[in-house]
């Protein structure tokens, strides 16, 4: 009886793409309605939880990413596994349903982390920054529609790239070959096996 090894889910790289299109959606309301004002909010500390929240994404997509590449067995297992979880996300991560969730999912975020900063934009240009936000949610749609289907070509493209450079640099350790005389000078001492044999006199005894 065989059993079916478990394949890793990517929830995580899809909660991770919510959060990423967030974060951009927030700054793209703040800059589309405040204009140049936005850069003294931009690293004010309203937005240390977003700085915070960028380091803890980056090494969850480091970690998963790197369990992910350990559980395959070369590049088309992890071909596969990237094309079964793909479909094992919302709505099969297909169809303008699935496009239209990711997007509703960013832009609430988004809005919601400008409320609890008590939302600044609101004195300025209303109707630009909310433009803004959508604009960006869309523009990031038409992006994960277009690597959809690419996706597993990528990675695989990607990981092959990293082993080869890893096997490049890597250092080669020359063993030195350890032997001494040949066996046919063994009767020489060793530090003299390279110089010619002393002439021998023949020895007649007397008669």
């Amino acid at each position: 009886m065989t059993t079916t090894p478990s394949v890793p889910n990517l929830r995580i790289f899809y909660l991770l793409l919510i959060g990423v299109g967030s974060l951009l959606a927030h700054l793209a309301t703040e800059f589309a309605a405040m204009g140049t004002d936005a850069d003294a909010v931009l690293f004010s500390p309203r937005h240390w939880y977003l700085g915070l929240a960028v380091v803890v994404g980056t090494i969850a997509f480091i970690v998963r990413g790197r369990a992910l590449i350990r559980h395959a067995q070369g590049q088309r297992d992890l071909k596969r596994i990237l094309s079964i979880g793909l479909d094992g996300l919302p709505l099969h991560a297909k169809g303008a349903r699935y496009y239209a969730l990711t997007a509703g999912l960013q832009l609430g975020i988004g809005a919601l982390t400008q409320i609890g900063e008590g939302c600044p934009f609101c004195s300025h240009d209303v109707i630009a920054g909310l433009l803004g936000a959508l604009l960006t949610v869309v523009l990031l749609a038409v992006l994960t529609h277009a690597l959809r289907a690419r996706l597993p070509n990528i990675v695989c493209a990607l990981v092959g790239h990293l082993t080869r450079e890893t096997e490049l640099q890597a250092p080669t350790f020359v063993r030195p070959r350890l032997g001494g005389a040949p066996a046919s000078l063994g009767v020489w001492f060793p530090l003299l096996f390279n110089r010619p044999p002393p002439y021998l006199q023949p020895h007649y005894a007397s008669a």
